[in-house]
């Protein structure tokens, strides 16, 4: 099959997320509850959150963990419509990957960052993951106050949100593609 430069990207970024669901799956034993690659509308949102809340009950999780993952699914997939970058054809390709085991749920979300963006992105990520509860509530306070942009129109305070709301440290890798743009995949672990 003979793929054109301009969609090496999409193929390439597609790649990635069926390993994930592939490792997912097949290696670690979760379970998908939801997945979507591609660009994400406003309405594809709230309709994969409300499916996930709706697994969520089915599943007879708690109320307060189902609110958590209703934020960080918002923050996060917001995050990919708002500010996620563009390939070279000009495409919005991000992804979405909710799978469950019996102890808890990974939220795996990417998107295409540009290449100028990767460092601060690497940075402000390892920043994140260095604090504590309250230093990073302090820090979210902050942002909120006096602005940190990690890019033209972005503050991080969805990053923030993301880390608390999960109670976790923040996984993330970057992945080069051949267009010279990468793509950010983050996972989120929230206990059940």
């Amino acid at each position: 099959m003979i793929v054109s430069n301009t969609h090496i990207s999409q193929v390439e970024t597609k790649k990635i997320f069926d390993s994930y669901k592939t490792e997912y799956t097949n290696e670690l034993n979760y379970s998908i509850v939801v997945n979507h690659f591609g660009d994400f509308s406003q309405d594809l949102i709230h309709s994969l959150a409300a499916g996930v809340e709706t697994a969520m009950i089915s599943h007879g999780d708690q109320t307060h963990i189902i609110k958590r993952m209703f934020s960080i699914l918002i923050e996060g997939l917001q995050n990919a419509r708002i500010h996620g970058g563009r390939d070279n054809n000009g495409d919005k390709t991000a992804c979405l990957i909710v799978c469950k085991s019996d102890k808890n749920y990974k939220i795996l979300l990417g998107n295409i960052v540009d290449k100028e963006d990767r460092s601060a992105l690497k940075m402000y990520l390892g920043n994140i993951n260095n604090h504590d509860e309250n230093e990073l509530k302090s820090l979210y306070l902050k942002v909120l106050k006096e602005g940190y942009f990690l890019k033209k129109g972005s503050s991080g305070l969805g990053v923030i949100s993301m880390r608390l709301k999960s109670s976790n440290d923040l996984k993330y890798r970057l992945y080069n593609l051949t267009s010279g743009k990468t793509f950010f995949i983050v996972e989120v672990q929230l206990d059940r």
